[in-house]
C-alpha cells in the first residue's frame, strides 16, 4: 500500500515538473500594458475615401430632400445584437463587433430604414464577398433592406427611396 502511494506521488511530481517545463518553453505573449507611450504610436486617418465622400454628398442631398437623416460608418453592432440568453451569445457578438456599414438612412425619428454598402473593386475579392454575404444575412434576418451600389445615380436614388418603408 505504501509503495503504491509512493509511486502515485512520484507520478504526480513528474507531471507537475513536465507541465512547468512545457509552459516555460512556450513563447510568452507580450502582455497588454496600460503604460505604453501613446505619443508617436498613432497617426490620423481619413474618415471617408474620395468615393465615399462623393456618395455621402449625393446621399445627403437625397436625404435632405426627403426629410431623412444620413449616418456613415455605423457599427453593425449598433444595428443588430445577438439574442440575449443565447448560449453562443459571445460567438455571435464577436462575429459582428468590429464590422461597419458604409451608410444608414434613418427616418425623422432616427430609426434606421435602409442600409447602403458602397461597393468598390475590393468587394470583388473572395474574402470581402464572403464578408458582404454574412453582413447581408445578419441585417436581412432582422428586417433591414440592404442595398449595394457602386455610385449614387438616378437609378440608385429610385432604389434607395423605394427601399425605405413608407409610413
Amino acid at each position: 500500500m505504501t509503495a503504491l502511494l509512493i509511486v502515485e506521488l512520484i507520478i504526480i511530481v513528474a507531471l507537475i515538473i513536465h507541465r512547468r517545463k512545457t509552459e516555460e518553453s512556450k513563447p510568452q505573449e507580450e502582455p497588454i500594458s496600460n503604460s505604453l507611450p501613446v505619443k508617436g504610436a498613432y497617426q490620423k486617418r481619413w474618415l471617408l475615401t474620395y468615393n465615399e465622400k462623393d456618395a455621402y454628398k449625393a446621399l445627403k442631398a437625397i436625404c435632405d430632400e426627403n426629410k431623412l437623416h444620413l449616418m456613415t460608418k455605423v457599427r453593425l453592432l449598433d444595428l443588430v445584437e445577438p439574442v440575449k440568453g443565447n448560449p453562443k451569445y459571445r460567438s455571435y457578438f464577436y462575429k459582428i463587433q468590429a464590422k461597419h456599414i458604409d451608410f444608414v438612412i434613418c427616418d425623422e425619428k432616427l430609426v434606421a430604414r435602409c442600409v447602403i454598402e458602397l461597393d468598390d473593386n475590393s468587394h470583388n475579392q473572395p474574402d470581402r464577398a464572403e464578408r458582404d454575404q454574412f453582413v447581408n444575412e445578419v441585417l436581412e434576418s432582422v428586417g433591414y433592406k440592404v442595398l449595394h451600389i457602386k455610385a449614387v445615380t438616378e437609378e440608385t436614388k429610385s432604389a434607395i427611396l423605394a427601399a425605405i418603408p413608407q409610413k
